[in-house]
């Protein structure tokens, strides 16, 4: 072997430990789902969270943002048909909970889809979907004051499992031979034997490295006794186990009666919650992409398997192309958002969402004065580097210091600023304005209310280079028209 192959090797080899797999997979398998976990379970778990704090998260991501929205308008989600457009949107519609729910199984479904597609993997998510789908079921019999909690911990209750199939190499074929050779015996036992931990352990690291939630670690260490929410867990795992075997199999009798007992229902209506919870699921898996998986799940007799047109691609574009559809979709529900009376915030981001998605700008941002007057500070960036732009975007707005943003709020006008120096304003481009542009065509438009300016939108292409044209800057002076409106209107109390 030479010296060049073995670095090859040792990467590529399978761990020898449970911290090794844990490393490996937060490094090299799902570092995205890893990641995306992490920023949901940081707004989740801050008392100051928001709505519009979740919709940040999710459109920091462009993939994310798309599969979500296509997952919203599923009719599982959205039987009523009523078009959301916008990440907010699907806040203000479904929930804070509902859209942490899609947005995590999103995640595991697009990590498992990138791994190597063994027969076990999509049977461990066919088996997670359906079990995460009665564990809701029987938590909302229950009242539960979150069963989307103990959905996302149902469908992460193997997580180990589906990612060891998923990324293992050499190791993973040794286990599968050794279960085959050993199928009468108790799998954890054989995967001790064979990795030195079983896989449940690998799931319980993950969750403690990635944080997804208390719920999902009492249900792991086996609390379900004392803890009627871990309970529902292992109702929705042990149930769906069993209607592997059949509907009618005596394990799925003597299931449903216990759980009939359990919720204080009548043994037929659970029997046909149960298997109308089947169904959802299959319909579920296959509108979060993973068709193969939801073809697995076991439906009552003289039912078909849900299959879904409009699967998640697994290709989305890294620069949005303007969408005029899309606009007017987003104008639509941002006049419809009035109703609620939303908070100032989230009118500020859907404007901002609707520049980026709809006009298709690589980077928006909106920036508003500091209290003194002294500065337009970035407040909320979207696309490529947006936290790069949002953090530099500081410039300062006093008299005797003369810059672009400088004379946009100064003069409340709208600016498009151009390679030629557009409109004259050549002079106003200083060195903290280049910086922040990168040399890039650009806009920008105040944010005023009751004539007062209070910050400016700004929107360029700058990372891909892409010119600018009239028609987006009309479309961008309309959104943080429409915008302004709407923050008058908030600010008179909705009269």
């Amino acid at each position: 072997m030479s010296e060049t192959e073995a670095p090859v090797r040792r990467k590529t080899a399978d761990p020898k430990s449970l911290n090794g797999w844990i490393s490996r997979l937060g490094d090299s398998g799902m570092p995205v789902f890893a990641h995306t976990a992490g920023d949901i379970s940081r707004v989740s778990d801050s008392k100051d969270s928001s709505a519009a704090e979740l919709a940040r998260v999710v459109l920091q991501d462009a993939a994310m943002t798309a599969k979500l929205l296509r997952v919203a308008n599923s009719p599982v989600f959205n039987p009523v048909g009523k078009s959301i457009s916008t990440v907010s949107r699907a806040v203000v519609v479904l929930g804070f909970q509902e859209v942490r729910s899609i947005c995590l199984s999103i995640a595991v479904v697009e990590s498992m889809l990138k791994g190597k597609q063994k027969q076990h993997v999509v049977e461990e998510m066919a088996r997670a979907f359906h079990a995460a789908v009665q564990a809701r079921a029987f938590a909302r019999k229950r009242k539960d004051s979150s069963p989307e909690e103990v959905f996302i911990a149902t469908l992460l209750y193997r997580l180990g499992d589906m990612a060891f199939w998923a990324f293992s190499g050499e190791v993973g074929e040794v286990l599968d031979h050794e279960l085959k050779q050993n199928s009468g015996e108790d799998a954890e036992k054989v995967q001790k034997k064979v990795l030195g931990f079983p896989l449940r352990e690998l799931t319980l690291g993950l969750s403690r490295e990635w944080k997804l939630g208390s719920l999902l670690e009492a249900s792991l260490e086996g609390k379900s006794d004392r803890n009627p929410r871990a309970g529902n867990v292992d109702l929705g795992y042990q149930l769906a186990v069993a209607a592997e075997k059949g509907w009618k199999d005596p394990g799925v009798t003597q299931l449903v009666e216990r759980i009939a007992e359990n919720l204080y229902l009548p043994v037929e209506e659970v029997r046909s919650l149960v298997q109308e919870n089947a169904r959802e699921a299959a319909e579920t898996a296959a509108f979060y992409g993973a068709d193969r998986a939801s073809r697995l799940i076991p439906l009552a007799e003289g039912e078909k398997a849900a299959t879904s047109d409009t699967g998640i691609d697994s290709e989305i574009v890294e620069f949005l192309e303007p969408d005029p559809g899309l606009q007017l979709k987003i104008l639509r529900e941002l006049s419809s958002l009035m109703e609620n009376q939303p908070d100032f915030n989230m009118v500020l981001e859907m404007v901002l969402e609707g520049m980026y998605r709809g006009i298709g700008m690589d980077r928006t941002l909106f920036a508003l004065r500091t209290p003194d007057q002294r500065f337009v500070a970035g407040r909320y960036a979207l696309g490529v580097e947006n936290e790069r732009l949002r953090r530099q975007f500081q410039v300062e707005t006093i008299a005797g210091k003369p810059n672009l943003f400088a004379h946009v709020v100064e003069h409340q006008t709208s600016v498009w600023m151009d390679g030629e120096g557009g409109a004259g304003l050549e002079n106003l481009l200083t060195d903290d304005v280049r910086a922040i542009t990168l040399g890039a065509d650009f806009f920008a438009t105040p944010i005023e209310i009751h004539n007062k300016v209070i910050g400016i939108f700004y929107a360029d292409r700058q990372p891909s280079g892409r010119p600018l044209d009239e028609e987006s800057f009309s479309s961008f002076r309309h959104f943080a028209q429409q915008g302004n409106q709407a923050l008058a209107l908030l600010s008179s109390g909705g009269k």
